[in-house]
């Protein structure tokens, strides 16, 4: 009685808020910063991934995207979650920076995640989650920026090195309150899950006279993992295939992955397309191809991958894109005295 009746507070809270999601105007062409491995940053992911394992775990990432092109564009975060057995809930906090363009324009966010574990019979489970956060925006270095009224009085010729803007009429940092929430189904070899980030649609401009709303961020992803046993020494791998969406205004992408994960290394490959948009040719748009390389030891998990763009960009002059994930995970007392719960098989990298 006590699964159903939570499952019935649970289930109808989660579809409202997700319906919520689809129904909220998007008037921004903004995106945020995403990950290659993003489930090694599964908080980041889904905030119903918060706890999904059997210790602590605080997790790092950092990536350079595009380092051939002018300017920059790199993003970093971390985060820590942990699962409670004695309420059956997830909790964690993560935190992410960025930084693009030659100007600088930078933002950050802190957020914290709730989670919570309902059982749907013998061989399933269903963890919704909750995020509430707080970001900003701003630039870093005003001077790099250059305007359209220093172009047209011939800032290329080497006048009008200053905007007639003027940096009275720009807040160096904007501030916002932020909502995210998700779900995910789970069984022992497979999982399905959905999220979504930026539901109030908190406006980032920087300008005192208008707004710029933040479109809603939204992601469907799912996996199934296939054990085997490998090689003449018989070592047990499973094969992770998985795949995800990801929406944002008028911005539509597909990842499709394979790797081979063992106790000790993970390696795949993954393939992403944009969706919504073609080639010059009508050909689809293809992105780029990623390649992984993940190592465990004792504690520790460490993954590199690099995206080889293959997109009209051009790997030659975008120089594609460089990511590397560490993750540490250890028991508590609490966690080895308690049951097993059923964490999630989602991949490591």
């Amino acid at each position: 009685m006590k699964k159903m009746n939570s499952l019935r507070l649970t289930l109808p809270l989660f579809g409202c808020v997700l319906a919520l999601a689809t129904c909220l105007p998007n008037r921004a062409c903004a995106q945020d910063a995403q990950l290659t491995q993003f489930y090694a940053a599964a908080p980041h992911l889904n905030p119903a991934f918060a706890g999904g394992t059997l210790e602590n775990r605080v997790a790092f990432h950092y990536r350079n995207q595009w380092p051939g092109l002018p300017g920059r564009f790199v993003s970093y975060g971390a985060s820590y979650d942990v699962f409670i057995p004695k309420i059956k809930s997830g909790i964690g906090v993560i935190f992410s920076s960025d930084e693009a363009g030659s100007g600088a324009l930078g933002s950050s966010s802190f957020a914290f995640q709730y989670s919570y574990e309902v059982p749907l019979g013998d061989k399933l489970s269903f963890r919704p989650g909750l995020q509430l956060g707080w970001g900003s925006r701003g630039l870093l270095n005003w001077q790099d920026l250059v305007f359209g009224d220093q172009i047209n009085r011939g800032v290329a010729d080497g006048g009008a090195t200053s905007s007639l803007e003027g940096l009275a009429n720009f807040n160096l940092v904007k501030n916002y309150f932020d909502v995210g929430a998700g779900g995910v189904v789970y069984g022992k070899r497979f999982w399905l899950g959905v999220s979504s980030r930026h539901l109030n649609t908190p406006s980032e401009s920087l300008t005192n006279a208008t707004t710029a709303p933040i479109p809603v961020w939204f992601s469907a992803h799912s996996g199934v993992r296939i054990p085997f046993q490998a090689g003449p020494t018989g070592v047990n791998q499973d094969i992770l295939i998985a795949a995800g969406y990801r929406s944002q205004g008028a911005f539509d992408q597909m990842d499709f992955g394979i790797s081979f994960d063992s106790p000790f290394l993970t390696y795949g490959v993954s393939y992403r397309q944009i969706l919504m948009k073609t080639a010059p040719d009508g050909a689809p748009n293809h992105d780029a191809i990623s390649v992984l390389l993940g190592l465990t030891e004792d504690h520790f998990r460490v993954g590199y991958s690099y995206d080889i763009t293959v997109s009209t960009l051009g790997w030659g002059i975008s120089d594609g894109a460089h990511e590397l994930t560490l993750t540490y995970v250890w028991d508590t007392p609490s966690h080895l005295r308690s049951r097993p719960h059923r964490i999630l098989p989602c991949a490591q990298f």
